[in-house]
C-alpha cells in the first residue's frame, strides 16, 4: 500500500533565513510585461521572504513569475503567467535561490516514511528501452488506488491512438467508470474517433483496419452531426450511443479539455480554438491534480508537464504530485525531462498496451 512521502519544510529559524532580506519586488507598469530581472519559477517548492516571514508559492508552474500580495496579515505569493500580469502587480526580482536574496528553492522536502529505503522524490530517474518497467507499473497501481481511496484527483493526458484500438478504448472506458479518471486533456481527435467507432462501427472509415484504405469521411460526418446537435452532450443524448470513452466521461461527470490545433479542419463543439483559453483550461485541471498520466501525445505532454508542479497542497498538507509519461518512442517520454520536468516517471511502451495493463490490474 502506498505511503506518501512526508513533506518537511525548511527550518526558517536558521540564521541564514533569519538574516536574509525580504525578496526584492518590481512593479508591473503595463499588463503582460514583467519588470527586468524577474525571478523565473520552477516546478519545485519555492519560498519567498515577505514582511519578515517566509511564504511558500503554491500551485507553482515552470517559467512563470512570483507575484507578492503583501498586505500585512494577508501575505501570499501567487504564481502568474507573464501574459496574465496586471499593472500594479509586485513581481519578485532576483536569480539567486539559496535564500540570500529572499528566494529559496527547496528540493529536499519529501522524505520517505519510516521503513522505506530513502528515495529522493525530487529527481525521479527516467527510463530507457533497456529498463524493466514492472516496478513502475506496480508503483503506478498503488498510486492510482491511493488516489481513488483518498480523494485524489487523477488527470489523464491522452493522444488519439487510444481511440483507434478497440481493447484500449474499452480499457479506458472501464477506468473512467471505475473512478480512476477524474479529468482528461486531449486534442479533439480522441473524442472524434471514439464517436466514429460508436456511431459508425468504423475506425479511419473501416470496420476492419487496412492502412492503405484510411479515410476520415465517417469521422468528419460525426463531427458534423455533433455540431448540428449543438454539443457533445446533446449529441450523445439523441444518438443512442451507450458506450465508449466520451459516453463514459459524460455519464461520470468527468471534466475534460479538448484543445484545437493548427491542423484541425472542423472543430467539435466545446473544443478550445484559442491557445491561451485552452492553456487556462488545462492549467485549471493541472492545479487540481495529485497524479497526472500522459500517454501517446508529445505536445500535450510537454505542455501539461510544464504547467504541473512537483507538489501541491491537498487537505491542508503539502504532498508530491505524481507524473507518468508513456510513449513507444523513447524521445517522446524523455522530452519532458529535457524540458526540466525531472519528477516524471517514464515508460517506453505501446500506449494502447499500457492502458490495457492498467485497466486489467485495477478493474478486475
Amino acid at each position: 500500500m502506498l505511503k506518501l512521502p512526508i513533506y518537511t519544510p525548511p527550518d526558517f529559524s536558521e540564521a541564514r533565513f533569519v538574516e536574509a532580506p525580504n525578496a526584492s519586488l518590481g512593479v508591473v507598469e503595463r499588463d503582460g510585461i514583467s519588470p527586468r530581472g524577474y525571478h523565473a519559477m520552477s516546478i519545485f517548492p519555492e519560498y519567498f521572504k515577505v514582511n519578515g516571514s517566509w511564504f511558500l508559492a503554491e500551485e507553482s508552474r515552470m517559467d512563470t513569475v512570483a507575484v507578492v500580495r503583501d498586505e500585512p496579515g494577508h501575505e501570499k505569493v501567487d504564481v502568474v503567467e507573464f501574459r496574465n500580469l496586471k499593472a500594479g502587480d509586485k513581481v519578485v526580482l532576483g536569480r539567486t535561490e539559496d535564500g540570500s536574496e529572499g528566494i529559496f528553492l527547496y528540493t529536499d522536502g519529501f522524505r520517505e516514511p519510516e521503513g522505506r529505503e530513502a528515495d529522493r522524490f525530487a529527481f525521479r530517474s527516467g527510463r530507457s528501452r533497456e529498463t524493466a518497467f514492472s516496478i513502475d507499473y506496480d508503483r503506478l497501481y498503488d498510486v492510482l488506488r491511493h488516489e481513488k481511496a483518498n480523494g485524489g484527483f487523477i488527470t489523464w493526458v491522452l493522444g488519439t491512438s487510444l481511440a483507434l484500438d478497440r481493447e484500449a478504448r474499452q480499457a479506458l472506458e472501464r477506468l473512467i467508470r471505475a473512478g480512476f479518471v477524474n479529468g482528461l486533456i486531449s486534442g479533439q481527435g480522441l473524442v472524434a474517433f471514439d464517436l466514429e467507432r460508436e456511431r459508425c462501427g468504423t475506425t479511419w472509415g473501416q470496420k476492419v483496419f487496412r492502412r492503405e484504405q484510411n479515410t476520415r469521411d465517417n469521422m468528419f460526418q460525426v463531427v458534423n452531426d455533433v455540431r448540428a446537435a449543438g454539443s457533445i452532450e446533446a449529441f450523445l443524448a439523441s444518438s443512442g450511443i451507450t458506450g465508449g470513452i466520451t459516453k463514459a466521461l459524460v455519464d461520470c461527470h468527468v471534466p475534460y479539455v479538448l484543445a484545437g490545433t493548427i491542423r484541425d479542419k472542423l472543430l467539435l463543439p466545446g473544443t478550445y480554438d484559442n491557445v491561451y483559453r485552452a492553456q487556462d483550461a488545462m492549467r485549471a485541471l493541472s492545479r487540481k491534480s495529485s497524479t497526472v498520466v500522459m500517454a501517446s501525445t508529445i505536445l500535450f505532454t510537454v505542455a501539461t508537464g510544464n504547467m504541473t508542479p512537483s507538489y501541491n497542497r491537498f487537505g491542508g498538507k503539502i504532498r508530491p504530485v505524481y507524473i507518468y509519461t508513456v510513449d513507444i518512442q523513447e524521445f517522446a517520454v524523455n522530452k519532458l525531462s529535457d524540458r526540466g520536468t525531472l519528477t516524471a516517471t517514464s515508460l517506453v511502451t505501446n500506449s494502447q498496451d499500457f492502458v490495457r495493463h492498467v485497466a486489467r490490474a485495477l478493474t478486475r
